[in-house]
Order: C-alpha cells, then sequence, then structure tokens
C-alpha cells in the first residue's frame, strides 16, 4: 500500500474542510429560503384576508362570520367551481331586517322536511346598519342563482323600502365588499357584477332592475372601491332613514 505523503494529507484534509463549508453554507442557503417562502406565503395570507374561505375585514369595515349548518336547504357544502361572477340580491318581503336576522331565516330552514321547500341561501348579507354577515365560505356553492351557484359569489343587502331602495351604511358596505371580491378574484365589475335579474329574470334586486342609472352608478363605484379609491353614497337607490 502506497505511503500517502503529508502534503497529499494535508490538501485531503483541506478538501474535506472545504466541502464541509459547502455543505453547511448549502442547508443554511435551503433553510433561509423555506424561511424566505414562509414569510411570503404568511403575508400573503395576512393581505388576503381569508382563511379557508372566510374574510374578515374589507376595507375598513369587519365582517362577521356566523357560518350556515351544512344541510340539504341552505349550505350543500359542495365545493364552489369558479369565481366568474358576483351576483346581487335584495331581502325583498323582509324591509329594514338586520343581517343576522335574515341569516337565521336561513338557518332555520335546515330543520324544515318540506321536500318542496325552495332552497336558497348567500355567501354574504348586509344589514340596514351596513354590518356584513358572512354566511358560506367563498370556496362552497350556495342556493341563489340556479344555474350560476357553482361559479359565482352572491351578496345579499337588507332593503329598507318596498323599492329595494337602501341605507347609506348599507351601500357603502355592498359598494366595499364587492369592489374587494372584484380585486380578490380580478374581475371587472363592469362585466362580472351582475343582478339576480340578469341570471334568472327575478325582480332582484328591484330598485336596481328598475333603474339602470343607479345600477350604472353602483357598479362605477364598485370600480372605485376596487382600485382603492374614494366613492361617494350619492346613488339614487340610497334613502334616508326614516
Amino acid at each position: 500500500m502506497a505511503k500517502i505523503s503529508k502534503a497529499e494529507m494535508r490538501r485531503r484534509r483541506r478538501r474535506r474542510k472545504k466541502i464541509r463549508k459547502y455543505a453547511i453554507l448549502a442547508g443554511l442557503a435551503i433553510i433561509l429560503i423555506l424561511f424566505l417562502l414562509l414569510v411570503i406565503k404568511l403575508i400573503s395570507w395576512i393581505f388576503s384576508g381569508t382563511d379557508d374561505g372566510l374574510i374578515k375585514k374589507v376595507g375598513d369595515i369587519s365582517v362577521t362570520q356566523k357560518l350556515l349548518t351544512v344541510n340539504d336547504f341552505t349550505r350543500p357544502g359542495t365545493e364552489l367551481a369558479k369565481v366568474e361572477k358576483i351576483i346581487i340580491h335584495y331581502t325583498g318581503r323582509e324591509i329594514g331586517s338586520s343581517a343576522m336576522a335574515q341569516r337565521d331565516r336561513y338557518e332555520a330552514k335546515k330543520d324544515s322536511h318540506n321536500a318542496t321547500d325552495v332552497r336558497e341561501s348567500m355567501h354574504f348579507i348586509i344589514g340596514s346598519d351596513g354590518e356584513i354577515v358572512q354566511c358560506i365560505p367563498v370556496t362552497e356553492a350556495c342556493y341563489a342563482s340556479k344555474g350560476d351557484n357553482s361559479r359565482g359569489l352572491s351578496v345579499e343587502f337588507c332593503n329598507i323600502a318596498a323599492d329595494g331602495s337602501m341605507s347609506k351604511e348599507t351601500y357603502k358596505s355592498l359598494v366595499t365588499l364587492v369592489g374587494y371580491l372584484c380585486k380578490e378574484y380580478k374581475l371587472s365589475p363592469e362585466d362580472a357584477v351582475v343582478r339576480h335579474n340578469d341570471i334568472t329574470g327575478a325582480d332582484c334586486p328591484k330598485f336596481f332592475v328598475d333603474n339602470e342609472e343607479a345600477w350604472t352608478k353602483f357598479k362605477a363605484d364598485v370600480a372605485k372601491a376596487k382600485d382603492g379609491k374614494d366613492f361617494d353614497t350619492s346613488n339614487p337607490v340610497v334613502r334616508q332613514v326614516q
């Protein structure tokens, strides 16, 4: 067996030291990359405001989560295929209702044993005081617009008069929420924000169906909210609460 010289031994030790050094540096680089990916994901989660389909805040408005129980009449629990539309509804006969009261009406349907009952629900409900209640995660479908249930988010507002008008507080929350959703899903307010009437022909939301000017102004305000711009509430649909 050939004898290794002292010089060769020194070279081998230096090579081993370099290999260990590079291995340590590579390990540190991998740890740093993983850490940066974790930070990026955390930042994305914070600013998106979503967690398992829940939205905690839109603009300066907090969103209350009060999810419906999964059942056959209001929350099917099926996955939402894709968000292509934001569909606007109104409560109709339940004039001046609060968002939570309307949510509870949907929840009560789970106890129905009549198979002919209408299946209905919303992702979000906005009360006459501007409160936003989320009833179904944005990752799930609701029962609101027939064939478009699997590809749209439905937002219902509480009207304060039979003509379908709403309070200033409701309007602000509605515009802010829909603007947020358009930004989150990269949707055009002009094309993707639609009325229940546009899908099924229902007289809903009534004021926006009867007043095209008010609907056009609403979508323009949504576009401003999406871009982070200020908007006013001077829309014909807004009525002073008596």
